[in-house]
């Protein structure tokens, strides 16, 4: 039972890291958007951005929700420029935090960068988008399961005196 009660704790701990992780990118997101937006001219700027990193921060959803509608209804009333422009930005914040998320959030959750890229990799072909959410609670449950039969193992192959 106390494995289990310390497989839990360090679990949340995992989650909390995790959300931590989630913001942490969001304010990436919306610094790389006002950027962008302040470069090609978008009016609020600051205000806008900060709309598209709060959505940003769900799940699955993320800044495309906004972006690819907004530069298609762009395209289709023929301002073709700025369509462009808005669909670079969306690709460039794209990568960016597509880069930066294995290492974000495996720094937070304390997995290395590699092992959440797979988890969260291995987790979408099998369950899709929601797979991305599944990835990194996989990764933070088999941790703390690591964790917990490491420290049981050291003791019991700790000589008692």
């Amino acid at each position: 039972m106390d494995d289990l009660n310390e497989i839990l704790v360090k679990s949340i701990k995992g989650i909390k890291g995790y959300f931590k992780a989630e913001l942490k990118l969001a304010a990436l997101t919306f610094v790389l958007l006002c950027i962008g937006f302040f470069i090609i001219g978008v009016d609020y700027w600051g205000i806008k951005a900060l709309g598209i990193a709060v959505v940003d921060i769900i799940p699955i959803v993320g800044s495309g929700i906004i972006m690819i509608p907004w530069a298609l209804i762009h395209f289709l009333i023929g301002n073709a420029t700025i369509a462009w422009q808005l669909g670079l930005v969306y690709i460039i914040i794209t990568v960016i935090r597509q880069i930066a998320e294995p290492f974000v959030t495996g720094r937070e959750i304390g997995v290395s960068p590699l092992y959440t890229f797979i988890s969260t990799a291995v987790c979408m072909l099998i369950f899709g988008p929601i797979g991305a959410l599944v990835g990194a609670a996989a990764a933070i449950i088999i941790k703390a399961i690591y964790e917990v039969k490491m420290i049981r193992e050291s003791d019991s192959s700790e000589p008692k005196n």
